[in-house]
């Protein structure tokens, strides 16, 4: 991030040089003084990097095939990426830098938050001018927001309180273009962090406007925007306005709320995963609230016969491939596709476009398409919300339409929900909560506990494959093992364990960031080793026999 910062902030001084013995500029560098200039400037705030392989790697919703399966069966399989071992380790990254890594994600949400205060900047002086630029200042404050959100809760620890998280060291975070070469950046506590999320949020919301966009989906629309704001609060425990702003997307009946839902009987079973690719992130879906494009090797990283850790075992049957609180046997909502059932598969949503630059050698640049915010992830907000504030009848509610937009056709019901997530019964559904140890003021009665399994199941599901799992994990304090190669070593993470928060950037480290912490809680040895080949894959022959691979995909319907 520092070599990247230092060109933008070269360019930005060299911009405010004025050299007398010249009467205009001695190159072609734009200047951004007018509102068109500013509105391409803000294609740029959107971040191209998918945190979602980093923070699902770090869950439970992967697994390492070179451990024993239940049969016994072991693997000899090599990570597309020697950095995915330290990952799914929780060691400190140094083995790559490129996509997907803790690098490109802290990289790119700066290179986006930098672009953010720059249109911040350049409106600032056109406003003077008498300019209204209002609907391009609050997509710039969101944008600048939300990419700090997704900083704070991948490289540091869960929220917890307006007190307590001032305890716990955050991000930077970023108000001004930058205009010095080499800044002294200190890191804000989490409190700090969540306060100026909240002040740009407040500040921007009501100033979004979609008028403009060509593409509303793209950018951030004002439901979008009331999205953004319910996750926010749900993560701040803030519950009235969770339901505030999720009403806002949905409107306020289970009607209302229907008729936004991913439509997964258009979706399912298209026998093309193209075709199912192009249902999931259709723009005109009113299910999809913002999609974003991304620089990412999420596919191929995770789910082909070529790769050592993927979708599959316990975290498929617990998920897609099991039972239900309202469907038996596997979840109704979607399609896997695999490449061989023995090694894992992945909702068609993951499926990536791919850019080529030679045809004839096969190489060119990956695209992941993430559905940064949809109705369904946001009405299970309002859901949550719901159950802490005790208005069971109405969560609920919420949970069964979501249910019914996957395509179940059970009614769920309170006494479908209380006798599947019941302790001592489906275990794997109802993990030990450490609300109370992160924030003792956290309480969850026993009467709510089933509901909040139940809605943490459906968000599992809901958000497979785009990382919010593992921010679910941080927040209730779950904990969580992976084990790794054979003889099979068990790592595990417990509910306050400094690996929560994942540690920053070699390069950031260097560059002067303070690290994080690493006291290891759950591990009975502090320095882990994670097994397996120790020599770098042929990164090019490997992702020329995945794309291979590709082209022989099969789909299991999910109800098979």
């Amino acid at each position: 991030m520092k070599k990247n910062l230092a060109y933008i902030v070269l360019v930005l001084v060299l911009g405010l040089t004025s050299c007398n013995f010249l009467d205009k500029n001695p190159d072609n560098r734009t200047e951004i003084d007018t509102k068109k200039k500013v509105r391409l400037l803000l294609v740029n705030a959107y971040n191209a990097a998918n945190y979602g392989p980093l923070c699902e790697f770090s869950s439970d919703n992967i697994v390492d095939n070179n451990t024993p399966d239940a049969y016994g069966h072991i693997n000899t399989k090599q990570p597309f990426n020697q950095g995915y071992n330290q990952i799914f380790a929780w060691e400190d990254v140094t083995a790559f830098s490129s996509q997907d890594s803790p690098y490109w994600i802290w990289d790119y949400c700066y290179k986006s938050i930098a672009v953010a205060n720059q249109a911040l900047a350049a409106i600032n002086e056109l406003e003077k001018q008498g300019e209204d630029l209002s609907a391009e200042k609050g997509e710039a404050l969101l944008c600048r927001a939300y990419n700090h959100f997704i900083l704070v809760n991948i490289f540091a620890q869960a929220y917890k309180d307006a007190e307590q998280s001032k305890s716990d060291v955050g991000i930077h975070y970023m108000t001004e273009a930058e205009t010095e070469v080499k800044p002294a950046y200190e890191r804000n506590s989490v409190a700090e962090v969540y306060d100026l999320i909240e002040k740009d949020l407040l500040e921007g919301l009501p100033l979004v406007s979609e008028d403009y966009y060509s593409v509303p989906k793209y950018h951030f629309n004002v439901k979008a925007a009331h999205a953004f704001a319910a996750r926010f609060y749900l993560f701040k425990r803030d519950y009235d306005q969770v339901i505030a702003h999720a009403n806002k997307v949905l409107g306020t009946t289970a009607s209302e709320a229907a008729s936004v839902m991913f439509d997964a009987a258009n979706c399912k079973d298209k026998g093309n995963i193209e075709l199912e690719l192009y249902a999931w992130t259709d723009v005109a879906s009113p299910s999809n609230l913002l999609i974003q494009s991304t620089y990412s090797f999420a596919l191929y990283g995770s789910t082909s016969t070529s790769c050592r850790y993927t979708f599959n075992r316990a975290p498929r049957d617990y998920t897609v491939n099991g039972a239900g609180p309202c469907w038996d046997s596997s979840f109704p909502g979607a399609s896997i596709w695999h490449f061989d059932a023995n090694f894992g598969g992945f909702f068609s949503k993951l499926y990536e476009p791919f850019e080529y630059t030679d045809k004839v050698a096969g190489i060119g640049f990956p695209h992941s398409l993430r559905r940064e915010f949809t109705t369904g992830e946001t009405l299970l907000c309002r859901s949550e919300a719901e159950i802490m504030k005790g208005d069971i009848a109405a969560a609920v509610s919420d949970m069964d339409v979501w249910a019914k937009g996957y395509l179940c056709t059970k009614d769920l019901t309170d006494s479908r929900i209380t006798s599947f997530f019941k302790k001592g019964k489906n275990v794997q559904h109802t993990p030990v909560l450490h609300n109370e140890d992160m924030c003792p003021t956290w309480k969850i009665s026993d009467a709510q506990m089933p509901y909040i399994w139940c809605v943490l199941h459906l968000r599992r599901i809901e958000t497979l494959h785009d990382g919010m799992r593992f921010f679910d994990i941080k927040r209730y304090g779950i904990e969580i093992k992976h084990e790794i190669g054979y003889p099979v070593e068990t790592k595990h993470l417990v509910w306050n364990d400094d690996r929560r928060a994942i540690q920053l950037p070699q390069e950031a480290i260097l560059g002067g960031q303070k690290p994080n912490e690493r006291v290891i809680v759950g591990d009975n040895n502090a320095v882990s080793t994670t097994g397996g080949p120790t020599t770098e894959p042929n990164g090019l022959e490997l992702f020329m026999q995945l794309q291979s691979e590709m082209q022989n995909l099969t789909t299991t319907p999910a109800n098979e």
